[in-house]
Order: C-alpha cells, then sequence, then structure tokens
C-alpha cells in the first residue's frame, strides 16, 4: 500500500528563514506548504491537510495563536520558532516545551515533531 508523504506547514514572513525551513523539510521527505501570515495559515487548514506545522511567532498579520489553536483542536503537532523571549510566548498559552529560540535548526525541529507522536496516528482517514 502506497502513502503520500507527510505535509508540514511552515508559517514564517522571512522568505530567506522560510526557503531554509522548507529545504531542510523537504530534504527529510515531508512535503511543505508554506505561508507568511495567520490569515493563509487558517486558510490552508480549512482546504489542506497538514501532519505538523511550524510556526514564526509573530508574522505579517500578527501572532500565531489562532493557528495553534487550531492545530491543538486537531492533534497536529508543532513547534513555534521565534526571536521573542519565551516569557511572552509563554504568556498567550503556548507551552516552553512547543517553543524553539531562532536561529534554529529546522531538520532538528522536524525530527522533534516526529517524536511527538506516531506519524500512522496522525494521518486523517478517509
Amino acid at each position: 500500500m502506497r502513502t503520500e508523504p507527510d505535509t508540514i506547514l511552515i508559517v514564517e514572513d522571512d522568505v530567506f528563514i522560510s526557503m531554509d525551513a522548507a529545504d531542510s523539510v523537504s530534504k527529510a521527505g515531508a512535503n511543505v506548504v508554506t505561508t507568511e501570515t495567520v490569515r493563509d495559515a487558517l486558510e490552508f487548514l480549512d482546504n489542506g491537510r497538514v501532519t505538523a506545522a511550524i510556526l514564526d511567532f509573530q508574522v505579517l498579520d500578527g501572532v500565531v495563536t489562532p493557528v495553534v489553536e487550531r492545530l491543538r483542536s486537531a492533534g497536529i503537532p508543532y513547534r513555534v520558532v521565534s526571536g521573542t523571549p519565551a516569557q511572552e510566548i509563554i504568556a498567550l498559552g503556548i507551552p516552553a516545551d512547543r517553543i524553539v529560540s531562532k536561529p534554529a535548526d529546522y531538520f532538528k525541529i522536524f525530527v522533534s515533531l516526529i517524536n511527538d507522536r506516531p506519524w500512522a496516528s496522525l494521518r486523517a482517514t478517509n
């Protein structure tokens, strides 16, 4: 039985960081979808299927807490990667173990997402 590769959503408004993250994750064999805004990320989550997400905390249209809430409710693992002090992010309800400081190694972040749960339990069933 052939399964499709996992899809990782990357929300990052710095084009160079986004390209680095996407390159690291795609080299690991996953499909990558990138967005620069909370609005676009939420729209993709409404219409697409993701296995996990890597989110910059502050993007063009605000902080990513609405995306985090959507991911949490769907049981999708995520990491918030940011230069913002961790205490500011934690104060908005994002657990410390989900926060990674910039600069970051996106391959290691991808591996940490894999270790959150077995991929098979994250795949949507039809």
